[in-house]
């Protein structure tokens, strides 16, 4: 009887201390590529994917790929383990520029995914 108490406390606590899982979101760009180039009037199509286990978070910024200056910054909570992205976005710029499209997924392990690409923008 003792001996059945000490192997069930046992299984409690292996079961009790689960590892939390270090594997950082997967995230796909689709749309833009690097080969991509587009004009000032035309829109940008953003085609991303985020997948994880336990995904909380994402974060998507569309920057100037030298100076940093941010054109466009999206960010929200998400409590499923598929989120996805799809939209076209206007970008005004003075002259030809090269951007830089930077996507963050988080999960609730504090665990992040990072995936960039950076595409051309002319006037």
């Amino acid at each position: 009887m003792r001996s059945s108490l000490y192997i069930f406390l046992f299984l409690l606590i292996l079961v009790a201390c689960k590892k939390n899982e270090t594997k950082p979101p997967e995230i796909t760009i689709t749309s833009p590529l690097s080969t991509d180039s587009f004009y000032v009037a035309d829109s940008i199509k953003l085609d991303v994917t985020i997948e994880d286990v336990n995904l909380q978070s994402y974060k998507i910024i569309l920057s100037n790929a030298f100076t940093r200056v941010i054109y466009f910054k999206e960010e929200g909570l998400t409590d499923s383990t598929f989120f996805s992205i799809n939209k076209n976005i206007f970008i005004d710029v003075a002259a030809d520029t090269s951007v830089l499209l930077n996507v963050l997924g988080l999960d609730k392990n504090g665990n992040t995914g990072n995936a960039n690409v950076t595409f051309k923008l002319k006037k």
